[in-house]
């Protein structure tokens, strides 16, 4: 073999070493994002304050206005109302006491109470996949949440019945 054989041969093997480990080097960034691997999952609590984070610095929300397969008529409203909570706090079954009840349904959960008749949302927290679409906290005779998401929405409204909520569920489609 001659040198000049040998030199092409050296080059197309060059060729295919830097071919493979930029092959590699890909598949590795696609699977975990960067090349030190895939780290722990983010627990719900974490993933709320990245995206607050992320919208207090401006970053992100533009996403789903540039993918094309997301519905225009479907963007939760860009601050948390007044009494909406991020999750549901663990101690929700605690908080409940005379004149108080918890409820939770398919667009969230709500700690409602009873005061002089008057029906109160406490604090609200959308399901997963959910966002408020609208609240009236009360109190007063009837207080109402609506949740809505994956093409549903769920209004709630809490009345008051012999000094404790009743809820009333409604779904639209």
């Amino acid at each position: 073999m001659g040198m000049q054989s040998r030199i092409v041969i050296a080059g197309w093997v060059a060729a295919a070493i830097v071919a493979v480990a930029a092959g590699i080097t890909a598949v590795l960034l696609v699977q975990g994002g960067s090349l030190t691997g895939p780290g722990e999952p983010m627990s719900d609590a974490e993933v709320a304050a990245e995206l607050q984070r992320a919208e207090n610095n401006g970053d992100g929300g533009d996403e789903a206005k540039d993918d094309p397969s997301a519905p225009e008529s479907e963007e939760p409203p860009e601050e948390l109302p007044s009494g909406q909570l991020p999750e549901v706090p663990d101690d929700a079954d605690a908080q409940e006491d005379d004149g108080s009840a918890l409820f939770s349904e398919d667009g969230g959960t709500v700690l409602a109470r009873c005061t002089d008749g008057r029906a109160e949302l406490v604090w609200w927290v959308a399901a997963q996949g959910f966002w408020v679409e609208d609240v009236d906290p009360g109190p007063d005779d009837d207080a109402e949440v609506e949740f809505e998401g994956g093409g549903q929405e769920v209004e709630y409204t809490i009345t008051c019945a012999d000094g404790q909520p009743r809820l009333q569920v409604e779904y639209d489609d």
